[in-house]
């Protein structure tokens, strides 16, 4: 299939209207067009993640099987199987790639356990096959719905993981709680000196109801985006920090101006259910999608595109990417050829650049 990304640009008044000088222009750039291409059949793969190699591992939501696709081909093989909780929202959820496993081979894991808890554990890639399993943080909160449960690594080397909270808005208002948080851990599951809430607690930040996906800005250290999945309103992407509080709590109100709370960089209406997020940093790509935040809509199939610059709102406006009749999108990650991959609830796609 071949598509066409059509964008209004409004660069120059955002701009201005944050603050920038009204000479700011943007450069002239071609309308960038694409063309989407099946790549396999796949039961649920809620999360992607390249090596550098050119590997694509992926989590099978029900089945409890992370996957392999190499040179095209899903291996027969999975790399682990876990026996996963599947009830409501629950099952495999987070994978992450460690950031030396070109030589180290860490895989992490993030799961519903048949105990009824969710679990991060570490394996060791062994010619594609997943071994020395580590439990690194066990008993973490788990219920029906809004598990969250991504999880990736930052530009300090530190280990992030979204629990969402719980279906209970309280839980997202209590320090001591797990669920509405994002979480910060050091590699092997210990708990940073630095995390902002003090020694022994891992919740990086909270207020937040069902945090599906997060991704690092490429251009500027640590600087974490998030997808947020409202209740029949307000869905959001929201610029995390140490320590904020993004505002979810019983009897929230739609369109929540509060000033106690980290206001989102973006609000979206009528809600999308957001799902995975992605910056692009791919040198050949086009240019317009240069440090983009792209984002899965699970509601419309659609990916939206905001172009994104650290500490003010969108440099430019959402855009959709129509990527044809897409039901359910799960998650979307950059191939080390620049090309895009995306999932549904059943199969892999790719957007390439041309």
């Amino acid at each position: 299939m071949r598509a066409r990304a059509t964008y209004i640009i409004l660069a120059a008044a955002l701009f201005t209207a944050c603050g920038g000088s009204s000479s700011f222009e943007l450069p002239p750039v071609a309308i960038p067009e694409f063309r989407v291409e099946t790549v396999t059949a796949a039961n649920f793969p809620v999360k992607l993640a390249f090596a550098r190699d050119g590997r694509l591992f992926f989590n099978e939501l029900r089945t409890g099987n992370v996957r392999i696709l190499q040179s095209g081909v899903v291996q027969a093989q999975p790399f682990v199987s876990v026996n996963v909780e599947t009830s409501g929202e629950r099952g495999l959820l987070g994978l992450a790639l460690d950031p030396q496993f070109a030589t180290n081979g860490f895989v992490y894991v993030y799961y519903s356990a048949a105990a009824g808890v969710h679990r991060l554990v570490r394996y060791r890639d062994a010619g594609g096959i997943g071994v020395d399993e580590t439990v690194l943080v066990d008993n973490l909160p788990s219920t029906t719905n809004h598990n969250g449960g991504n999880i990736g690594f930052g530009s300090d080397g530190k280990l992030y993981l979204s629990i969402g909270d719980n279906q209970d808005p309280a839980n997202s208002q209590d320090e001591n709680s797990r669920s509405g948080k994002i979480l910060r851990f050091n590699p092997d599951g210990s708990i940073p000196a630095d995390n902002p809430f003090g020694p022994g607690n891992p919740v990086f930040a909270m207020g937040l109801r069902n945090s599906f996906d997060f991704d690092f800005h490429p251009a500027f250290p640590n600087a974490m985006y998030a997808s947020e999945n409202g209740p029949n309103c307000d869905d959001e992407v929201n610029r995390i920090v140490a320590g904020g509080n993004y505002g979810w709590r019983p009897g929230y109100p739609c369109g929540d101006t509060s000033s106690s709370f980290t206001a989102p960089v973006v609000r979206i209406n009528p809600v999308i259910a957001p799902t995975g997020v992605m910056f692009y940093s791919a040198d050949e790509g086009p240019l317009l999608w240069q440090d983009a935040l792209f984002m899965t809509d699970f509601i419309n199939g659609r990916i939206q595109m905001f172009g994104i610059r650290d500490g003010s709102p969108p440099v430019f406006p959402a855009e959709m990417l129509e990527v044809g009749q897409h039901e359910a999108l799960l998650d979307i990650a950059q191939a080390p050829d620049g090309s895009i991959y995306f999932s549904s609830d059943v199969g892999i796609f790719r957007i390439v650049p041309e």
